[in-house]
């Protein structure tokens, strides 16, 4: 958890106004990176899984950025420390649409946008990690900034193949309601998310949230929605 909290501490987020949701329903290859240590196959392994960020900035408070792919590979220099330091294997997602010519995905503008929490972006993301780490793995999931609010998603999705043991947060608006409205940003569309986290609720997963003291965009006052699912954060 120390090395976790040190090497996400130069992390730095963005948000802004949004256009307006639409119901595009197309879904989007994730790219992923892996590293992984040698293991016996009939035993219990141990992953952590570092989901990605909302990705580039916006260039205005109007005008998001043509392509989300991340300027700065942080949260990937994250996994690769990760993996050396602790000799644990590790999953870095991508979010759906970012790194496109990796992945030769097509998308609309919505999907990194208002639609960037949607559902079926959730699902993309629940069929990636099962799809590369072995079932009934002891996973630890982390999310940067947006990324942490996909954690949070996911972690009751797939409590039934994977056991998850820890879910941390950094720089994450946990209630994004309350965030969106304290900042006058349009609403996203996002389903099902109080119910995910009282779901996370039920099983005692330890939950933990980071916070930058000089962050004024994201900090520990959204935490309403959690602190209401019954989260111990």
């Amino acid at each position: 958890m120390l090395l976790l909290a040190s090497a996400i501490s130069t992390i730095v987020g963005c948000a802004s106004l949004l256009p307006r949701p639409t119901t595009t329903t197309e879904t989007a290859t994730v790219y992923t990176q892996r590293f992984t240590v040698e293991t016996n196959n009939t035993e219990s392994q141990r992953w952590f899984v570092l989901i990605e960020g909302d990705g580039a900035a916006w260039t205005s408070p109007t005008r998001p950025p043509i392509d989300p792919t991340p300027k700065r590979n942080d949260v990937i220099r994250l996994a690769e420390t990760l993996h050396q330091e602790s000799g644990s294997n590790v999953l870095y997602l991508a979010r759906p649409c970012q790194y496109p010519e990796k992945t030769n995905t097509r998308c609309q503008l919505t999907d990194w946008t208002t639609d960037r929490f949607a559902s079926r972006h959730i699902s993309t993301l629940l069929t990636t990690i099962v799809a590369n780490i072995p079932q009934h793995s002891e996973v630890g999931l982390f999310g940067y900034s947006g990324g942490g609010v996909v954690a949070l998603q996911l972690a009751s999705q797939l409590k039934e193949k994977l056991t998850i043991k820890s879910v941390v947060v950094a720089g994450t608006p946990i209630d994004v309601d309350a965030w969106i409205e304290a900042n006058g940003y349009s609403k996203l569309n996002i389903e099902n998310y109080t119910d995910a986290l009282r779901q996370l609720a039920l099983v005692s997963v330890p939950v933990v949230g980071i916070f930058g003291d000089k962050d004024t965009t994201v900090s520990d006052l959204y935490l309403g929605v959690a602190v209401e699912s019954g989260l111990n954060l």
